[in-house]
Parts: structure tokens; sequence; C-alpha cells
């Protein structure tokens, strides 16, 4: 694997305050589940503990990921009780919404109302957490880009209890690209780098598509092809040679892993006697997928934030581990390529747990050691009520009494502090519909514009000459006329008048070949063809005789119809 590339170490040690506070940082994925425990100390932050096992099979079942959970915790001997859980699965979603220029405390309320329709779950009683990522004062009228995170009050509750029953204290629940978002401003990643950077976070069901800009997150998207597309492309009948052979899903993962990416060109067998370039052509498909998802990508950030250039593409995630992976992005996408190592620029070097951890491995633990940082409050997304509490101060004696006076005021007090939810909550009401209001006047006004312009418009096209419409009539007459001659008849002449109560009169001169006693009766069945359509009428028969000249003909004839 190529060599992991290292930032520059910031110093976060201010940022991180709180002698020997810590927690774990869990990160449940489709395969494997990563715990990472960072600490703060004098000589910066520590890598205290990391642990890597595979994920029970079966999906998402509380009790078996808690009990796999809890055998890890025992067998690396972790104390640390309280932990930060990153959130996965169907009722977890991530968005970029353009919201009104509004206060932040009322952009929640302002995403129920506004943006429900474009989460695949109910808003109704699910957790929020939103970062403004820009404003925007063009157009005349103030907007601002937020990045929202919705759970569902299932799924908060279904990873609470998983913590619960591993023995562990939830602390915080985090989605993916917040979880990223605070490695990325926590470690100073991108600091200082021109353009925008890239992070590919290569999972075994979904590959998600972060871009920072600076120390800023500006996109965030996930795309179903993954890891389990590549295995899935190499499971079943393979040709080695003269055989073939049937790979299980098992097999199709340990060939993926030992071989990688191989190319078409590639001469070189695998121990099975599979040709690689067999390999690579089963593979490719999946690659093209890809890389098409990760294109549009790029191209819809580029198209959003017009100037901004992606110089560089960083991978995570398990699927970085791919041999090959490093050198196909390189050369589709034609930009720098490296692997993010998310503890190098924020662990002393000489730590014993960061040496013990390979370099190829770090990546896989991105999102664990987002979720292992101090976490910011607007990102969590457990509830209030379930966070834990503040240590209390006890009620001594001399103040018992002015604890009891302060009761009676308790009642005027609630009244009070709901007077104020009441008067704040039809306050944000009010704004958001005085922003729908500026909206639609906008709106209108853009309506009366392109409504004057319209009236311009028609009377400029007052001004034109009519257009003679008889050509597109003439086209479908002739059209016609061509699908009606029989096949041994030709015509010779047209003649085309127009009269005075309107329409055209028209005039065919043909020829009829063949027997003679055939051109009568062909005759008769073309004029009542023609007769049967509707811009003809009055088909009759002018003129018919026999051939003078030397042309090999039986019958010549002259037809008039008027054509509508």
């Amino acid at each position: 694997m190529a060599k992991i590339t290292k930032l520059k170490t910031p110093d976060i040690l201010g940022k991180l305050k709180g002698p020997g506070k810590s927690h774990l940082g869990i990160d449940i994925g489709s395969h494997t589940i990563k715990i990472v425990e960072l600490r703060s100390t004098p000589r910066g932050m520590d890598l205290v503990h990391h642990a890597m096992a595979s994920t029970p099979p079966g999906g998402f079942q509380v009790s078996v990921v808690a009990a796999q959970l809890k055998e890890m915790i025992q067998e690396g001997r972790i104390k640390n009780k309280q932990a930060v859980i990153g959130l996965a699965g169907k009722g977890v979603a991530a968005r970029r919404l353009s919201l009104p220029n509004i206060p932040e405390e009322e952009i929640k309320e302002a995403i129920r109302w506004q943006a429900g329709e474009l989460f695949p779950f109910s808003l109704g009683d699910a957790m929020l957490a939103f970062q403004v990522l820009s404003r925007d004062e063009s157009g005349g009228q103030t907007k601002q880009e937020v990045l929202v995170a919705a759970a569902t009050r299932e799924t908060v509750m279904e990873h609470v209890e998983l913590l619960h029953q591993a023995g562990l204290e939830p602390v915080g629940l985090m989605a993916e690209p917040h979880a990223l978002e605070q490695l990325w401003r926590n470690t100073n990643l991108g600091e200082g780098e021109e353009g925008s950077i890239a992070v590919l976070d290569l999972g075994a069901r979904k590959t998600s598509i972060h871009i920072f800009h600076g120390r800023e997150l500006q996109f965030s998207r996930h795309v179903p092809t993954s890891g389990d597309a590549f295995t899935m492309a190499l499971t079943g009948m393979i040709r080695a040679g003269e055989e073939e052979i049937e790979l299980n899903t098992a097999q199709a993962e340990a060939l993926k892993r030992q071989y990688g990416i191989p190319s078409v060109e590639d001469r070189g067998k695998t121990t099975e006697g599979i040709p690689l370039s067999q390999v690579a052509v089963r593979m490719r498909p999946v690659l093209e997928k890809l890389e098409t998802e990760i294109s549009r990508s790029f191209d819809y950030y580029a198209f959003q934030f017009q100037g901004e250039t992606i110089t560089r593409i960083l991978l995570a995630g398990g699927g970085a581990q791919l041999k090959g992976i490093e050198s196909f992005f390189a050369e589709r996408f034609d930009l720098k390529v490296g692997f993010l190592d998310p503890l190098a620029p924020i662990i002393f070097q000489d730590s014993q747990a960061f040496s013990e951890l390979d370099a190829a491995t770090r990546p896989v633990f991105t999102v664990a050691a987002g979720l292992s940082l101090p976490i910011r409050e607007r990102f969590n997304l457990l509830p209030l009520d379930l966070q834990p509490h503040r240590k209390r101060w006890s009620v001594r004696a001399p103040v018992a009494y002015a604890t009891l006076g302060l009761l009676f005021l308790f009642p005027l007090g609630q009244y009070a502090w709901q007077s104020h939810r009441q008067v704040a909550s039809l306050r944000s009401a009010v704004n958001i519909k005085r922003t729908s209001f500026e909206q639609y006047k906008y709106i209108f006004q853009e309506y009366d514009r392109v409504k004057a312009e319209n009236i311009q418009l028609d009377a400029r096209l007052a001004e034109l000459p009519k257009l003679d419409i008889r050509v597109p009539k003439l086209a479908a007459a002739l059209r016609l006329i061509s699908q009606k001659i029989p096949e041994n008849m030709s015509l010779t002449n047209m003649a085309f008048e127009k009269k005075d109560e309107g329409g055209l009169a028209v005039r065919m001169r043909g020829l009829i070949h063949g027997e003679k006693e055939d051109a009568f009766p062909m005759l008769t069945t073309f004029m009542e063809e023609l007769g049967k359509v509707k811009i003809f009428s009055d088909v009759e028969l002018e003129s018919a005789g026999e051939q003078k000249d030397a042309r090999p003909a039986v019958l010549v004839f002259e037809i008039g119809c008027n054509l509508e």
C-alpha cells in the first residue's frame, strides 16, 4: 500500500482541556466494529485504546452486537465506560439544505416545517443536528446553506439500548458526516490547502463522499456502490483456463483482499489458476459505476460552489486497503490521491499504543477517531434527558429555608417560562411566514416582469408578417400521395393552383405499367384511397388513355382534386 499521507501536526492541546478526560468512540460498520479512545495529556493527545472486530452477521441486532462490543471491551481491558457511538442504518440521514436567513435557534423548527419531504422518514419526533455551512446574500435575498443530520427516535433508542447492554454510558450519538467534521476541525486537516479536498470513506455497504474546503465541510453524500459490490462481482462461476471455478462469497472476499484491482493486461494468475485479467474484467463494471457516482458528486459540488476545484482525494475506511484503489482513482480523476491517517496529526509519535497500530490499518479508524474527540454539543443527537446529568450541589441547612421559599415562586416561574416558550414559538412561526412572504413577493415581482415582457413580445410578434402554412400542408399531402401510389404507377407531373374560395386545386398526371386489364382497377383504387383522406376532396378522373410514345406504359391519366 502506498505511503500514508501525514499532514501538519497542529497544536490542539489548548482545545482539548480537562486532565484525563476521555470517552470511547465506537463506529459500528457492516463488516467491522471499531473502538478508539483518545486522552489529553501534558504532551498532547495520546491513543489509549483501539480495537477492531468483525460485526456479527445477521444485520443490526441490538443484543448480538452488544455482546460483541462487550467482549471487545473486556478483551481490550478498557475501563472507560462513557461512549459516543456513530449512528447507522435506514433511520439516519444527512442532507444539505438551503434555508432563509433566520436565527440559529429557529433553524430546527424551520427544518421540520420546510424540509420534511427531503428525508426518508418523518421529522416529527426525530432528533436533529445541524451546521451552518455558508450564507449567500446575492440575488437580493439572504439565504444560508445548512448540513442537517436527522435520526428517528427508534434508531436513537436502539443505539442507547445497545450501549446499556454493553455496560456503557451513552455520552453522545453522532451521524458520520459530523464525526468526520469534528475530526477535520480538531486536527486542522486541510488548513492552508489550495482548493478543496475530497474524502472518500469506502465502506462495505456504502461509500461516503465528503468534500472540505479549508476547515469547512461543504458537501456530504452516500452512494450504495461499495466493497460488497466488488465481492458480489467476483462471486459465481469464473473461468480458469479450460475450467470454470465457482466462488462463494467468502472465497470471493478473500480473492478481493489478496489481489485487489488488477489490470486487464495483467498476465498473472491466482493460486487457483484464475487469470488476473478475468478478475479485472469482473470488477470493472463496479469500478466504473463507483467512478460515475463520484464524478456526479464532484460535478454537483463544482456547480454549487462556482470556482471551487477539488485538488486532492484522501481515502479512508476498509475499502482503502484494497490493492490498486489509489492508482485507479489517480488515473481516472487526474488528481493527487493519498490515504487519510486520522491519528498521525494528533497523536505524539512515540505513543506506545500508536506505534503498535499498523499505518495501513489506521484509515479504517477514521470515523471512530472523530467520535472519540471532545464532542461538539450541536452535533449530539442524544436527547437532553438521556445525557449524563451534571454533578448536583447538596443543599445544606442554611439554604434550606431559602429553597423552601423559592418553591412558592415555582408555579409563577413555570407560568412565565411556558409563556416565554409560547411567545418564542409564535415568533418563530411569524418569522417563517414572513420569510415565505418575502419569497412569494419576489416570485410575484418576477411574474409581473415576465408578464410585461410577454406583452412586449406579443406586440412585436403582431407586427411580423403571417407565415404561409401551406408548405407544411403540401409536405403532408405529398407524403400521403406517395404512400397511396400502387407499385406499377408513377406520377410524371403535379400542379397546385390557389382557389378563390380557399384551398388548393391539385392536378396529377401519371403512367400505369403492366397489364391493360389491371390498369383501370388500379387507377380506381388509387382515387378511392385518396378520397378517404380528409385533406383531399372531389377526387375526379379528368382524362385517361393509351400511351402514345415509346415509353412502356399501358395507360396515361390525369386526376384532379381539391386540397383543403
